[in-house]
């Protein structure tokens, strides 16, 4: 690691954050910590509903549909980007950071939607992208015309090398080789994590800082609730601008996204991610958005680093982030043993902070044919996907469920000329990319476009959704559509999930996934079965099953019998002076 970062804690540290996870907070302040704990539905705008018949997804589809998210149970909707976007990489690259693409709707339909959210009791997230602008965003535009003007300094620019190439060795994690782009007007180079047409913003500049802090405040008193921010490992780079260092044979780092040919992993990133300067940024976002009631909540994205154990750094002492969003889950190698190490990573590391968890989003593969791609093979993919529901909602933190997930839609295949995302044209074929997760929800299985548009999709239905449909999913008790809604109902019941500490078992065998989840009233211990065959696990008295939505363990003189793909509970009552581990 570099010498500007922590590395990993150390057992010592480790011990202080779980102890640090057990020191009551106070007394619970609805309007102060209702983010805590929550459960949110993420809308991938242009794929969940077209309202007026151009193919692609808008605003009021949003609102049309609004009653089937609070029908699932969550607290809240985290929507995708929907600013002036010249859309290369589909909302990601902003042109105005305070309006609507017309194509999405309109002010009026965003004021809408903030009450009708509000009026069903769900509080709205908007997808913020603080680290980079559009190259068409007025910003840029007037930074590029030369290095005197008053933006001159909002974005990352640089001298070509004395060999007239770019800065240093720094590679755009979306493929496609150098993160630097020269600019003529300019005679300089500007940086850019991920695609070219995303120049970084230079957050160190205070004239920039405050001017993204303006658009935030521009949206919270329209009535937003808060932001989830995306990329916050790219919120500042090098100031020297060192070259990274490649990645040794045998480094242990998490895998990162774009598959395993992507170039971008060949570095270790020192100096383009995760720099301590980053602190002082996410600490003046913080005490913007502090003064509003209730609670703003800010959710950072965390992503190409360790984020588990990261996570602590960037939630601190609440004056930084809510909560980190992470992909520790969807990026970590998919067996069964590296997944028991990463939820022993989690409860280790996090101490007081907050993670959001979740197994899909729309920069992933679905979860039930990434995470139990052999129980989908197997024909068994209503259960794998209950079975990752039922994981998401037990684990310790809030939770973000993709659009899709409560259908348990398995990733389609793509083929390469069906492509849109670039990212994914450019790691081809080694990265299967983001638009098969993107394809449109199916809505009605025998409605034109399955019920998500009247003309032809901007990314076309697939074919093997149509059988998981809303509409078919409805009236069934045992569709995964119903699971989701009666596990959300049960977890609002539980306050222990909602709000307690975790512990994991390190003694519990692949496959089953167990772990413990306590307050000062009670320990539950969740165990999860994933493989396709009879599990069991010990049992000491006086622990108790606990009923569950979609619950198959069931408890024998041999101890708690957990089906194939199967789970359950069990309640072992108050803790003694520590909480003991599972089983």
């Amino acid at each position: 690691m570099s010498e500007q970062a922590p590395a990993t804690l150390d057992a010592g540290r480790a011990a202080q954050v779980a102890e640090a996870m057990l020191t009551p907070r106070g007394p619970s302040d609805p309007d102060r910590d209702w983010w805590r704990g929550a459960m949110f539905y993420e809308v991938y705008i242009r794929s969940f509903a077209d309202s007026d018949g151009d193919g692609v997804g808008d605003l009021r589809g949003v609102i049309d549909r609004l009653d089937h998210i609070a029908s699932l149970g969550v607290d809240g909707v985290w929507l995708s980007p929907f600013y002036p976007s010249p859309g290369q990489d589909f909302g990601y690259d902003i042109s105005d950071m305070r309006n609507v693409d017309p194509q999405m709707g309109s002010l009026g339909d965003v004021m809408e939607l903030v009450e009708a959210c509000h009026v069903r009791n769900l509080k709205l997230l908007l997808d913020f992208i603080p680290c980079h602008t559009s190259n068409r965003h007025p910003w840029f535009l007037e930074s590029r015309r030369d290095r005197t003007g008053p933006r001159a300094d909002w974005y990352v620019w640089a001298d070509a090398a004395p060999d007239g190439g770019p800065p240093n060795n720094w590679l755009s994690s979306f493929g496609g080789g150098s993160a630097w782009t020269w600019e003529p007007r300019r005679q300089q180079y500007y940086y850019h994590p991920f695609l070219d047409c995303q120049p970084a913003l230079n957050l160190r500049n205070s004239d920039a800082l405050h001017a993204v802090i303006d658009a935030l405040r521009f949206w919270l008193d329209l009535g937003v609730d808060g932001f989830r921010l995306d990329a916050i490992q790219c919120l500042c780079c090098d100031a020297n601008l060192r070259d990274n260092p490649p990645r040794l044979p045998g480094d242990d780092q998490i895998r990162l996204g774009g598959g395993p040919g992507n170039p971008f992993a060949r570095q270790q990133h020192l100096f383009d991610r995760d720099l301590p300067d980053a602190i002082a940024i996410i600490e003046t976002l913080r005490e913007a958005v502090e003064p509003y009631r209730p609670t703003r909540a800010l959710i950072g994205e965390l992503a190409d680093v360790d984020s588990s154990r990261f996570a602590v750094k960037y939630t601190a002492d609440d004056a930084r982030l809510h909560a980190v969003y992470d992909f520790d889950l969807i990026n970590t190698d998919q067996t069964l043993e590296q997944w028991m190490r990463q939820l022993e990573v989690r409860s280790d590391f996090i101490g007081s902070g907050w993670l959001m968890n979740n197994l899909t989003n729309h920069d992933s593969i679905r979860a039930v044919s990434n995470l139990t791609g052999f129980a989908e093979r197997a024909g068994e993919r209503a259960r794998a996907a209950k079975l990752l529901l039922f994981l998401q909602a037990t684990l310790r933190g809030g939770g973000i469920i993709f659009q899709g997930e409560e259908l348990g839609l398995p990733q389609p295949d793509m083929p390469f000329e069906a492509l849109r995302d670039p990212w994914s044209i450019n790691l081809w074929p080694d990265f299967v990319g983001r638009d098969g997760v993107r394809t449109p929800v199916p809505w009605s299985a025998d409605a034109p476009g399955a019920g998500f548009s009247e003309a032809e999709p901007w990314m076309p239905v697939a074919p093997e959704h149509l059988a998981l449909a809303v509409s078919e999913q409805q009236d069934d008790p045992d569709s995964v559509l119903n699971f989701l809604r009666d596990l959300l109902r049960w977890r609002r019941e539980m306050p222990v999930l909602r709000l307690g500490a975790e512990r994991t078992g390190a003694h519990a065998a692949a496959p089953l996934i167990v772990f413990d989840r306590f307050d000062d009233t009670r320990t539950l211990t969740i165990v999860l079965n994933f493989s396709l065959d009879e599990r069991w696990h010990p049992v000491d008295p006086p622990a108790r099953p606990v009923d569950c939505p979609g619950g198959t363990a069931e408890m024998t003189a041999q101890g708690l019998r957990v089906p194939g793909l199967g789970f359950g509970v069990l309640d072992r009552g108050r803790p003694a002076h520590a909480a003991p581990g599972p089983g």
